[in-house]
């Protein structure tokens, strides 16, 4: 490469003067026209030597001219162009000189840069390689640190991935099955009902029950990954182990047959939605099934949703008016103007309106039988009158008649006010709260029960599962969220969501994300309420205190204790004297008398 100012070389140069000029310029040189201020041409070294020995020194210097030249602005350009075709290539710089490139020169030049361009290209693909394989040694922990097992396939079938959790669920590692395809395993029997394969056929998200050789039972939901022409890419299967839960399932169906066979046993445990392994609910349908056989008038209290008419049933089935009438009234929903000639029946012409011959009512209807008066509190004053008479001498008056009716009834009321306090309000008649209150009856809220929730939601499930030929199954984070929510419908919205969860649901398996908005937040009312900061330790002393404050009154034995909370009975006792709790009546062996 040689620098030369344009205005030394021009065409009427001798190539004696230019040999003088070679001595400290060098080659090649320009060929310059002063008249149109332009390059003409070039001259090698081996060019002008020819010349010279040919023509002589008085020759002039544009016989020994190059016109195999191309002009270009940088170096890029001659990078990019056909540089092949000129034997030289100027470049002007900015002092008005000029670079010079020989073919041979550019070639080498050129070949460097893509030489460096080659290994900052290698440098750069390193560097991506390496971060592609830590992201995937990421990837792999993540997907290995997973209690389901995750299983990918390509869209052939041919097994891509298997997480670490393949051994633990299946006895086989997972190397059994990388590289192979997934029918091969299917007929090796390796699989049984294959979530994958269900999906290569019906190009869609299948979930399914499997059963592996070694006796596990898992719910397996595969996914298929489409590729930009609709073809199937890859299979993702998540298999979730519900052995213990299949293992509940058989034994809760085992429980329920028994109970269907020993109808002492069905009111001793309860039925339907009184299926009860709570306590205090267990007393109380004790108690029902002392009264169910007398004639005593019985008053049922708890909120809505309880059961309160389920048990006002039960009552009657055990009772020794079972094959009599059972009539149900809801005083609530029978509009103020009907109550009287709805309970009491009209004679003929007692109003306009009214038939020809007269109508008896509800009462009548249930004679010799139970009548159940649902949402007493509703009832009217002027209704609570003639109703407490019914009570007292089982006597009554139809609308528009004189004449005393005497009815042989048993009276089960049943309500989810505080009679006693609408009492005091003067809205209910203290006379017939004492006549209907002979014995109380008061049903738990679901949110006071709720070891019965898992219970009472298999039994749906069983039930819905049956109805819209399902076979839905509760996950256990929902499970969890569920036992946690408030109820405030309690068992009726119990059976109301799974029956909605039943038919609304996608896959047959229900996780967290499936259930309404107002249990997925907890109803908005957390199981512990923080009121500051303070350390995490003393936050966790405070919570085993009051859950131990708690579980000491309600359940008295630490059996019950521990049973209740969880943990060994051993650790109750430790932990209650670790934070001086009185411990009366409490000790390893206490439950033993």
């Amino acid at each position: 490469m040689t620098d030369y100012p344009a205005s030394l070389i021009h065409k009427e140069m001798r190539l004696g003067e230019l040999r003088k000029l070679a001595d400290s310029a060098g080659f090649p040189a320009l060929l310059i026209n002063h008249d149109k201020e332009s390059v003409e041409g070039v001259i090698s070294e081996f060019a002008y030597w020819r010349s010279l020995a040919i023509y002589g020194e008085e020759a002039f210097v544009d016989l020994s001219i190059n016109k195999n030249f191309k002009m270009v602005n940088e170096l890029a350009e001659i990078q990019n162009s056909a540089f092949f075709s000129a034997e030289f290539f100027i470049v002007p710089d900015s002092s008005g000189g000029f670079f010079v490139y020989e073919k041979d020169q550019l070639k080498n030049v050129w070949l460097k840069e893509q030489l460096y361009s080659t290994e900052r290209m290698n440098d750069l693909l390193k560097e991506e390689i390496y971060i592609l394989q830590k992201k995937v040694v990421e990837l792999e922990q993540v997907i290995n640190t997973s209690y389901d097992e995750i299983f990918v396939t390509d869209g052939e079938g041919k097994v891509l991935l298997v997480s670490d959790a393949c051994q633990r669920m299946t006895g086989v590692p997972k190397e059994r099955f990388l590289g192979e395809n997934i029918y091969n395993l299917a007929k090796a029997g390796l699989i049984n009902n294959s979530v994958t394969i269900d999906v290569l056929k019906k190009k869609k998200m299948v979930s399914a029950k499997q059963s592996y050789p070694n006796g596990v039972q898992v719910v397996a939901t595969g996914i298929p990954i489409f590729d930009h022409e609709g073809n199937i890419y890859r299979v993702i299967t998540n298999s979730r182990d519900i052995t213990e839960l299949v293992q509940l399932k058989n034994e809760l169906a085992e429980a329920k047959s028994i109970l269907n066979e020993r109808s002492a046993e069905d009111l001793e445990r309860g039925k339907g939605p009184l299926f009860t392994h709570n306590d205090d609910m267990l007393a109380l349908i004790d108690m029902a099934k002392k009264v169910a056989v007398t004639e005593s008038t019985i008053l049922i209290q708890g909120e809505s949703g309880v059961g309160k008419g389920i048990l006002a049933k039960i009552i009657h089935e055990e009772s020794l008016r079972k094959d009599r009438s059972f009539v149900s009234v809801n005083c609530g929903a029978i509009p103020l103007s009907l109550i009287e000639s709805e309970l009491f029946g009209y004679e003929s012409g007692a109003f306009t309106g009214a038939k020809t011959k007269g109508k008896a009512g509800l009462v009548e209807l249930a004679d010799g039988g139970t009548l159940f008066l649902d949402e007493v509190g509703e009832l009217p004053l002027e209704i609570q009158v003639k109703l407490l008479h019914l009570v007292q001498e089982k006597t009554f008056r139809r609308v528009g008649s004189n004449q005393l009716r005497k009815v042989n009834i048993r009276i089960i009321s049943a309500t989810n006010k505080d009679l006693k306090s609408m009492m005091e309000k003067g809205l209910f008649r203290e006379d017939l709260y004492y006549r209907l209150h002979v014995v109380p009856l008061n049903i738990l809220p679901l949110r006071k029960r709720v070891e019965d929730i898992p219970f009472l939601l298999q039994l749906f499930l069983e039930e819905f599962n049956e109805k819209y030929d399902r076979n839905v199954i509760i996950s256990d984070e929902s499970l969890a969220a569920l036992r946690s929510y408030s109820w405030p419908g309690n068992v009726r919205e119990l059976e109301n969501m799974v029956e909605q969860l039943v038919v609304t649901a996608s896959t047959d398996i229900v996780f967290l994300d499936c259930l309404p908005d107002q249990v997925k937040s907890g109803n908005g009312k957390p199981l512990v309420v923080m009121k500051g900061i303070i350390p995490l330790n003393d936050a966790v002393e405070s919570v085993e205190k009051q859950l131990l404050n708690t579980a000491i009154d309600k359940y008295k034995t630490s059996r019950k204790i521990a049973a209740a909370l969880k943990v060994n009975q051993t650790t109750v006792i430790r932990k209650l004297k670790k934070y001086g709790l009185s411990t009366t009546g409490i000790h390893p062996f206490s439950d033993l008398k």
